[in-house]
């Protein structure tokens, strides 16, 4: 049995004729942490984004296979992925503040997610959003349940969507840029939950990020992408230490500055 939990194969995703993902290929082995590394407009969101299913309107995968635990997610009814978004696979968004619906409180965001996937009486669930919130390190756990998106700080909605994203137990968890908006001491703080949510729970990550310093201190591998395609792939030491790709080197470099 492979040691893969998610593979993507020869994934195209196009829109209005012209590739914007291109025969795109790499691995999530399970328990660990793989990054998709690539500049803005790389196509790297769009890849998370089709492995749930969830590319906007005029998007759509046109070739390629995504087999998540050995079953293509491309052929899943509808009603099965919508199962398996939150259950088994949840996303953690660049912007929480967007991500989250701004009219409804935090502890209620996350009691829909156990409403979906766990079969929970109310006080478990209640007992459940609680202990999440504790365990991404939030303070008064309870207070912060009854707390309305905009009333938390940027890095303190961080906590609270990844508390969202690992409620029904996921085995997989795609990180978008979960730092970016965020100053360093946070960055380094949300980058050190993550390790610790993967050991704990048992975790695997697929971090999308432009930051090839990230990479270097979280990631076990890393993917490359450019122009829609994935262009080096590989264990982070061998593509940070040897990189073959140009345009890999150029984002060394300019790490080094």
């Amino acid at each position: 049995m492979s040691s893969n939990l998610l593979v993507v194969e020869n994934l195209t995703v196009t829109v209005a004729g012209k590739n914007i993902v291109s025969a795109a290929s790499m691995e999530v082995p399970a328990l660990s942490v793989t990054a998709l590394v690539g500049g803005s407009g790389s196509g790297k969101t769009t890849m998370g984004l089709a492995i749930l299913r969830l590319l906007p309107l005029g998007l759509a995968v046109s070739r390629g296979r995504i087999l998540f635990a050995g079953k293509d997610v491309l052929k899943l009814p509808e009603e099965r992925t919508r199962l398996l978004r939150g259950k088994d696979i949840s996303m953690v968004f660049q912007e929480p503040l967007y991500a989250f619906n701004p009219v409804f409180s935090i502890g209620d965001q996350i009691e829909e997610v156990l409403r979906a996937h766990s079969a929970l009486n109310a006080r478990q669930r209640r007992e459940r959003i609680w202990g999440l919130l504790n365990l991404v390190g939030l303070p008064d756990p309870k207070r912060t349940a009854g707390n309305y998106p905009h009333q938390l700080s940027g890095g303190m909605r961080q906590r609270a969507m990844i508390a969202q994203a690992i409620a029904a137990g996921p085995k997989l968890i795609i990180a978008d840029e979960p730092t970016s908006n965020l100053d360093v001491t946070l960055q380094a703080n949300i980058m050190e939950l993550f390790r610790k949510l993967k050991d704990e729970l048992k975790l695997s990550i697929l971090l999308i990020t432009h930051d090839l310093g990230m990479v270097a201190h979280m990631a076990d591998r890393v993917a490359v992408m450019a122009e829609g395609k994935i262009v080096e792939r590989g264990t982070t030491r061998e593509v940070l230490e040897k990189p073959q790709h140009p345009y890999t080197r150029t984002l060394m470099e300019a790490l080094e500055v």
